[in-house]
């Protein structure tokens, strides 16, 4: 008992260690993972993300090595590798039914869709994420990703011209962040959200409130410690410029706008160069600086064509997974006309057995119909006229062996019936039949004897000889007989059970009756009755 005892305590703390080393690895994992998204080199984020997901066992740390991995690329606004990353999180969140990384998968890829100007894209993404996001969980987590669906359906505002909507979902997002518990990804949010708003403010010409927002932005970011993409930082210098340019502080503008300019250009990204290189374009023409106006046309030009090749290596991207699915279903398509055909194939097959079997069934079936609708030849006193001269007989007598065969022919000695005792027990017999007597399920040789007031011997006799059966036979024979002209002449017998009309005709057993049915019929009982049923049917 105490060493039982001892077993279980071991048992318990082995559990509670690898419980323990469990929680532990995952409170490793946790902090790594939010640790890298303070990284500053991109290269590196990919590296750990790689590293992470190539040594994942566990389904929620893949898509957490995946999210890095997003992230990076989108930090390095490569936003093909971006959507692949988020494509293969929402595809992993589906299957194993974690709503959570659902939802952010398809507003990050909102998200990356907008920032290519392809707003339908972006909208059906966002549509999806708001459709996972109905099951989202009251984690800190799920807070964020609510959040981030707000600030993208309010920036798909502000691509539309909404301002008004942009401005109303924009506050109710900071509204709803200041709400959770403060901490550096909240104000990585909120600085984000700021940020846009001090844009939507330069354009508005609240040139108070918008430098307000983009200073308490900056200060939200820096206090977040989470690195920021390249374009989050242009877009800051440029908001900046653009406050200036409107003040007519001309130099301060330039400085501004060119840190913007030196940004997007670095981080090779077209949209924000393009914002930046028309408000420079704006500022010389203000200034008449004509020399610098004549510099940075031509780069308008090549960033117009590298944002139209980006957004053709996006969709030739989106091509090739549409292709593979495509080629995919084709494949499964082929398979399916295969299958389809050799089902087809079988149920031909089937039918025509099934005619055929309907034809073989058919034909014992009439062959049964038209013997019951024949005049009644078959009686005992038309057998005997049939027969061959009546004339006396010596039989073999099997009485010395002291046991009682079936076999007629197997006897011992003979013995002498006369014409006469003949002709009496096939008339006996004949009453026996009319009496229906064989349905007793007792009937056996020497009952049967005894009711015709004659010995097995005689009987044995009389039945080879006028009806070429032995007893067995015999009995089968007429209670088979019986069952058919009752279900043939009295409908109502149709609608029996099988083991009732075993019953009737005296057998105690369903299976046997239904096997010497078969067996003297050439059908079974019920395809008989289903003959008689449609036969029936068809005379209306």
């Amino acid at each position: 008992m105490v060493r039982k005892s001892f077993y279980i305590l071991i048992s318990i703390l082995l559990t509670s260690l690898s419980v323990k080393s469990q929680t532990k690895n995952d409170q490793d994992f946790i902090k790594i993972y939010y640790h890298t998204f303070k990284e500053e080199r991109v290269d590196k984020m990919l590296r750990i993300g790689d590293s992470i997901y190539q040594t994942s066992h566990n389904e929620d740390h893949k898509i957490r090595s995946l999210v890095i991995m997003g992230t990076a690329y989108s930090r390095q606004l490569n936003a093909s590798k971006s959507i692949k990353s988020w494509k293969k999180i929402d595809s992993m969140a589906k299957k194993s039914g974690l709503s959570d990384w659902e939802a952010l998968a398809n507003e990050r890829l909102a998200s990356e869709y907008l920032k290519l100007n392809l707003l339908d894209a972006s909208k059906q993404f966002l549509n999806r994420a708001k459709a996972a996001g109905k099951s989202l969980s009251n984690s800190i987590e799920g807070r964020y990703i609510y959040a981030m669906l707000l600030e993208t359906e309010a920036l798909q505002n502000l691509e539309e011209k909404d301002t008004v909507s942009f401005i109303k979902k924009i506050k109710n997002n900071q509204a709803y962040l200041e709400k959770i518990q403060k901490n550096e990804v909240t104000d990585f949010l909120l600085g984000k959200s700021y940020l846009k708003l001090g844009e939507v403010y330069v354009q508005k010409n609240s040139l108070d409130s918008a430098n307000n927002y983009f200073h308490l932005a900056d200060k939200k970011l820096r206090d977040s410690k989470i690195k920021s993409d390249a374009v989050t930082n242009a877009t800051y210098y440029r908001g900046l410029g653009n406050i200036a340019l409107k003040r007519k502080k001309y130099d301060e503008a330039e400085a501004f706008l060119l840190k913007a300019k030196n940004i997007a250009f670095v981080q090779k990204n077209k949209k924000e160069s393009d914002f930046v290189i028309n408000d420079l374009r704006k500022l010389y023409r203000l200034t008449h600086n004509h020399e610098r106006l004549l510099e940075i046309s031509p780069i308008k030009d090549s960033i117009d064509l590298l944002k139209k090749n980006e957004l053709v290596a996006l969709a030739d991207q989106d091509f090739k997974e549409e292709a593979a699915k495509k080629n995919k279903f084709a494949g499964y398509f082929h398979i399916l006309i295969y299958v389809s055909a050799f089902l087809f194939l079988v149920m031909i097959g089937l039918y025509f057995y099934y005619k055929k079997q309907k034809r073989k069934n058919r034909l014992p079936f009439e062959k049964i119909i038209n013997g019951l609708n024949a005049p009644l030849e078959n009686e005992c006193a038309e057998i005997v006229a049939d027969t061959e001269p009546v004339r006396n007989h010596f039989i073999k007598d099997d009485s010395d062996k002291g046991t009682e065969t079936d076999t007629e022919t197997e006897v011992a000695s003979s013995f002498y019936i006369s014409v006469e005792k003949e002709e009496e027990l096939v008339k006996r017999m004949k009453d026996f039949e009319h009496r229906h007597l064989y349905l007793d399920k007792k009937i056996s040789r020497p009952k049967m004897a005894s009711l015709l007031n004659t010995n097995t011997k005689y009987l044995s006799y009389i039945i080879k000889k006028y009806k070429k059966l032995d007893f067995s036979e015999y009995i089968n024979h007429n209670r088979i007989n019986y069952i058919t002209k009752k279900l043939y002449k009295e409908p109502e017998y149709r609608n029996y059970k099988i083991s009732y009309l075993a019953e009737i005709c005296g057998y105690s057993s369903h299976s046997r009756f239904a096997d010497i049915f078969k067996r003297q019929m050439n059908i079974s009982p019920s395809e008989f009755i289903a003959q008689l049923q449609n036969r029936a049917e068809n005379k209306f």
